[in-house]
């Protein structure tokens, strides 16, 4: 048995802060279950993508025929390039408004008029608007489908929107923007989207607001309708039982007529980088927290749409979803999780979701945000890549099977502006994806430092975990205070934030020593901090390796200032490492050997790195401490200094600006990849004889997670016995 020892030695990450040094590749015993391998998958079969044909009327309509003579029905879809985007920012809600009151009347027939024409005719109508579009759909029987044309064309070039039915239709929206404020998923969907999206109109509310409908007038509707509702911005789709000169000959003889005109141009805000927030909306009581993280993404007409598309899946959708399988199966945190990509014509997000207990807030958010992180920097596994390829195309022709699901498709690409001639290649698109192209588009694209987070719920449940986990700035709004037309997103007033900021006096070095000095008061004070020396800590470690997690009990033994000793029981035995004044060992089921110069390197700058003889040698000017937080009397970022010296590596340490808790420490080590990002997550601070210590750490990895580990016992200044630190007899 051989087993690496590198990432053991950050159970002296203890509170007084002893950092990591790599990481141990676990062996854990196998057992014979039996098993039954599942069914092989069918042969796959070359998909041809049905026929179909497209032709433009004069005006500029474009007519889409999807020909099926399985059942006497006919499908017809218009889809009208006008929709929530195109609201003012004065009278949002116009196209929500307007497509609802489409069905409701028109200069020939009343509502009640067009109810009972296609309940007749055992049909269906169906109105609405989206983002970018509305549309009008109708579904009759092949015999009614003259009927049907027309009333779909009166209906969508003759609304009436009478005074009455403006009034009822207005009512029923504030009714459902009063319910939704009840639901935290609404809650959370739509602040994500104003965080994401900003001043741009998909960060808007499409159904509006009280005030903005209450603005809305049949004038205002009129005039919407008459700018944008044009053949030449517009799709029909005809669908059914029927020939393809049947289709464009009804097409053209009931919008042959209609007017094209000129669109004007939408003026939208220039786009902005991406830029981290995290808001927690409280909802005193609530019992579980909605969380949303995400940030801006691609509209539909990217070049990278596809591989994105799997990227997203390999996150956190079908045919892969790490998120549900970490979240879920492994840690029974959540029902259900999942991660998406929504790309429209102006832009696009991508987006991470969940809900979880009130409790486990922080380290639900923890764990996406590594995952986010991890898909960036990490090349994803072949196998997971080919999960989410067979989801796509395997599912393409089931999404291809009906006449309506085909038009869809079409005039998808139509209205994107897509080649239809990508229609037939799109499960061999897929399909030539590489794991290369993956972590292309990640490292692209993805953006883990500049996430928008949306949290809804009990706010005092979690807030108090959120600086453990690195998220110390975020802003607090009070349910009833939520106002999202504002930049604060608050009403009357500023979000409370949760900063307090250090004064400091005149010159940047004094400010910089006066952090390190406040973190030695608050950690107990400097005469109890060099009266520490010796420290004996028991605890539970979990290891997150190639293979899984690995759970070990350990115990650890330090005297200042050179040598220590840590003991891990890992389900393939025991192991030692120990560390005397130059000298380091290890010892295993394979018995005792020395450790390698470079894992001594590690153990000597683990020592070195340790938070209370850091702290005390920062403090007697033996080292460089250099500020590297803002100077900004009105900062809310963490207090951070670099701290440095001819035997010591940079190491940066962050305090709380609030309780002045030291809560990060960062640094760079050389591992077998080359140089790699460490970041440790102090948290559970407890008073031990005037010290404080962290009895909870967390140690990243170039951005995710390689180790937790939660202290059970600590004791300062026990008698150690010097053969704690002796090595045994070498063996072979």
């Amino acid at each position: 048995m051989r087993i690496a020892c590198r990432l053991i030695v950050v159970l002296l990450t203890i509170v007084t802060g002893l950092p990591a040094a790599g990481l141990v590749r676990a062996q854990t015993a196998t057992v014979d279950w039996p098993i039954q391998k599942p069914p092989a998958p069918l042969t796959r079969k070359e998909l041809q993508f049905p026929a179909y044909e497209v032709r433009t009327l004069k005006n500029g309509l474009q007519v889409i025929a999807v020909l099926q003579h399985e059942q006497p029905i006919v499908s017809m879809r218009l889809l009208i390039g006008a929709g929530s985007a195109h609201d003012s920012v004065e009278q949002l809600g116009v196209a929500q408004l307007l497509a609802t009151l489409l069905d409701q009347g028109t200069t020939t027939r009343n509502a009640k008029e067009i109810a009972e024409t296609i309940d007749t005719v055992g049909g269906a109508i169906g109105v609405g608007a989206g983002a970018d579009l509305s549309f009008v759909n109708v579904v009759v029987m092949k015999d009614s489908f003259e009927l049907a044309l027309d009333l779909l064309a009166d209906i969508a070039r003759n609304p009436a929107f009478s005074a009455a039915e403006i009034s009822r239709q207005r009512q029923q929206i504030l009714s459902g923007l009063q319910v939704a404020l009840d639901d935290p998923s609404y809650i959370a969907n739509t602040v994500f989207a104003r965080l994401v999206y900003g001043l741009h109109p998909y960060g808007q509310l499409s159904s509006g607001t009280p005030e903005s409908l209450a603005s809305i007038s049949r004038d205002d509707l009129l005039a919407f309708h008459e700018t944008y509702y044009a053949p030449n911005t517009s799709l029909l789709a005809i669908v059914g039982d029927l020939t393809a000169d049947e289709a464009f000959d009804g097409a053209a003889r009931v919008f042959g007529d209609w007017e094209s005109k000129e669109i004007p141009e939408l003026i939208l805000p220039d786009s902005v980088l991406p830029k981290r927030r995290l808001i927690v909306v409280d909802r005193p009581g609530a019992v579980q927290t909605e969380i949303r993280v995400g940030h801006l993404g691609v509209p539909r007409q990217n070049s990278d749409y596809i591989t994105l598309d799997l990227a997203t899946r390999i996150l956190g959708g079908e045919g892969s979803n790490r998120l549900h399988r970490i979240l879920r199966s492994e840690r029974s945190l959540t029902y259900g999780a999942e991660a998406n990509m929504h790309a429209w014509r102006y832009g696009g997000d991508f987006q991470a979701e969940t809900n979880t207990r009130s409790e486990a807030t922080a380290e639900v958010v923890r764990l996406i945000i590594e995952e986010f992180w991890r898909l960036q920097q990490q090349r994803v596994d072949p196998r997971e890549l080919g999960e989410a390829q067979n989801y796509l195309s395997g599912s393409f022709p089931l999404q291809i099977e009906t006449p309506n699901a085909i038009a869809t498709r079409v005039l998808d690409n139509l209205f994107y502006e897509l080649d239809l001639s990508e229609l037939s290649t799109y499960q061999e698109r897929v399909n030539v994806v590489t794991a290369d192209d993956i972590q292309r588009v990640a490292r692209d694209y993805l953006m883990p430092d500049r996430l928008s987070m949306v949290l809804v719920g009990d706010a005092d449940a979690f807030v108090d975990d959120l600086p453990n986990i690195g998220l110390q700035v975020f802003e607090r709004v009070a349910l009833s205070e939520l106002d999202l037309m504002t930049a604060s997103l608050i009403r009357n007033g500023s979000i409370e934030q949760t900063s307090e900021v250090l004064e400091f006096p005149g010159s940047q070095q004094e400010y910089a020593l006066s952090i390190v000095d406040r973190a030695i008061q608050v950690k107990g004070g400097i005469d109890r901090l060099k009266s520490v020396q010796t420290v004996t800590a028991f605890g539970n470690m979990t290891m997150f390796t190639s293979t899984g997690p690995v759970d070990a009990g350990t115990v650890m033994y330090l005297a200042y200032p050179e040598q220590f000793r840590v003991e891990s029981d890992l389900p393939t035995g025991q192991v030692i490492q120990a560390y005397n004044s130059g000298d380091a060992w290890l010892q295993s089921v394979e018995g005792v050997r020395e450790a390698p110069q470079s894992l001594r390197n590690d153990f000597q700058a683990s020592l070195r790195r340790d938070l209370i003889p850091l702290l005390l040698r920062a403090a007697s000017g033996e080292l460089d401490v250099r500020l590297t937080t803002s100077t900004n009397s009105d900062s809310s970022e963490p207090l951070a200094v670099e701290i440095s010296s001819e035997d010591i590596a940079p190491v940066n340490i962050y305090l709380d600006p609030k309780t002045g808790m030291v809560i990060r420490q960062t640094y760079r080590t050389e591992g077998e990849d080359g140089m790699q990002d460490t970041e440790e997550l102090y948290s559970d601070y407890r008073d031990v004889d005037g010290v404080l210590v962290a009895f909870r750490s967390i140690v990243r990895r170039n951005g995710f997670s390689v180790l937790e580990r939660q202290l059970t016992k600590l004791s300062f200044n026990e008698t150690l016995s010097e053969e704690l630190f002796t090595k045994p007899a070498e063996q072979r």
